[in-house]
């Protein structure tokens, strides 16, 4: 009878498990969506058809979505978190690189996904034309002489090398991403292969081909904040931050008149400890007040007239507090004339968006979030030229300060799993052409950057396929 009993109670909690989790699987969101706390998509339910059943494909969806999909993902996310700092004993600079590190390691991953078969595989017969950088080398590089060893990369084993370019932080092989130290040394952050920054110079030469004669290109590359707020929280040990990387790549563009590099470390240095944040703690991005300084610098290059930061109305927007305590500040500008924001599919099918979205308490806010496959902002400006930013979500804060200067301003996000070719109408390269536009900023993080196959590879294949 004991036993009979103890077999029921168990059957019952059996039953009670099935039913409940039937009940949060019906009931949880099955759509791909933004993870506020993340700053990323998460997994939708998969397609379930004979193909992906017979490969495994819908089984790995759907741990994927499981894994995502849990009731409470957020909150049981952020006390995980808090729980295993609360015993961590890594120093402030350990954390920050930590995140750092995991950032990059998360986007490098969805670009390897891609490349395994998603829209970035390369077609038969068309690999010459998409040749990727050469593969990194077997052995460490050198580095550079009074600089520690790399976060990223594997440590020097080799001896002393020839230096030249800036601060000495160049080899024939190598270029790098550094924060200076106050007792004069160098903290290598990332190592850059020169050869495959020839091999983007050389994607950018084929972007520039579909532009018009007078059209150019502006591009840069911006620091993650956690990289930016080792130096800012940490004045004691750091007093700076350099990258020879722009060098590099300005110097493989040497003939070419129309294609323009800007530094975003020498940029934002002068302007990094002045008291207003030119990055978030609460979030993984730089500050509107840091895009901006970024942008005036591209506006000056063109000879335009550059409207100062304060003649834009802002509403300051207040975040969440985080683990650490901070609380961020989005200052999302009102357009100086109205303005028009459209998601665009199959190249016309217009649905019209609002530019930004003044209700949101993150990031997201900016643009009113990162949309595919295709954005169009009607500017209300009349200036007879149209503009493409070509970004992550970086170029959201970037991009409200070009539009006054352009009568439309398009926007596509080249991360995996945003532009889609089929959605969007056609080839980057095709939309280029159909809209007619005369300017493109290329606008990334380390994350998205000149290491990643989304910018040394997918970028030229989103032009060309």
């Amino acid at each position: 009878m004991k036993h009979k009993l103890s077999f029921t109670v168990a059957l019952w909690w059996v039953i009670l498990c099935a039913v409940a989790g039937l009940f949060l699987l019906i009931t949880t969101d099955k759509d791909s969506r933004l993870s506020e706390s993340e700053n990323r998509m998460l997994a939708g339910f998969p397609e379930a058809n004979a193909r992906s059943i017979a490969s495994g494909d819908f089984m790995t969806g759907f741990d994927n979505f499981l894994t995502d999909g849990f009731f409470a993902r957020d909150g049981v996310v952020s006390f995980t978190g808090r729980l295993l700092d609360g015993f961590s004993m890594l120093s402030q600079d350990e954390r920050r690189e930590s995140q750092a590190d995991s950032m990059e390691n998360r986007l490098q991953a969805e670009g390897d996904m891609q490349a395994e078969g998603g829209e970035g595989a390369q077609p038969e017969g068309q690999q010459d034309a998409f040749q990727a950088a050469p593969a990194q080398p077997e052995t460490a590089p050198a580095q550079p002489k009074g600089a520690d060893a790399p976060e990223t990369d594997e440590p020097d084993e080799g001896g002393e090398v020839s230096l030249s370019g800036e601060d000495g932080m160049i080899t024939p092989e190598h270029s790098y991403l550094w924060l200076k130290k106050t007792d004069g040394g160098n903290k290598v952050i990332y190592t850059y292969d020169n050869d495959r920054i020839a091999t983007y110079a050389e994607t950018l030469r084929i972007i520039q081909g579909f532009l018009p004669a007078d059209g150019q290109i502006f591009v840069t590359q911006v620091p993650l904040a956690s990289i930016g707020n080792r130096w800012t929280d940490q004045q004691k040990t750091y007093c700076g931050w350099g990258s020879s990387v722009e060098a590099v790549l300005e110097s493989n563009l040497a003939n070419d008149e129309r294609i323009y590099v800007f530094n975003t470390w020498e940029i934002l240095e002068p302007h990094m400890t002045e008291g207003t944040p030119l990055f978030y703690h609460t979030d993984h991005h730089w500050s509107a007040e840091g895009a901006y300084i970024v942008a005036a610098e591209m506006l000056k290059k063109q000879n335009l007239p550059v409207i100062p930061y304060d003649e834009y109305e802002y509403k300051p927007i207040q975040s969440k507090k985080n683990d650490e305590g901070y609380v961020d500040t989005f200052n999302v500008l009102y357009p100086l004339l109205p303005a028009h924001s459209y998601v665009l599919k199959n190249i016309t099918d217009a649905t019209e968006l609002s530019l930004m979205n003044y209700k949101s308490t993150t990031y997201t806010a900016y643009m009113n979030n990162s949309r595919e496959p295709w954005r169009r902002i009607v500017t209300g400006a009349n200036t007879g030229r149209k503009a493409l930013v070509i970004c992550d979500s970086f170029g959201n804060a970037f991009t409200p300060y070009i539009l006054p200067y352009y009568d439309e301003v398009h926007m596509t996000d080249f991360r995996y799993g945003y532009y889609d070719k089929a959605a969007a109408g056609g080839s980057m390269s095709e939309l280029v052409r159909y809209h007619g536009i005369d300017d493109i900023y290329l606008i990334f993080c380390t994350a998205n950057g000149l290491r990643k196959d989304n910018s040394i590879v997918y970028l030229r294949q989103y032009f060309l396929n």
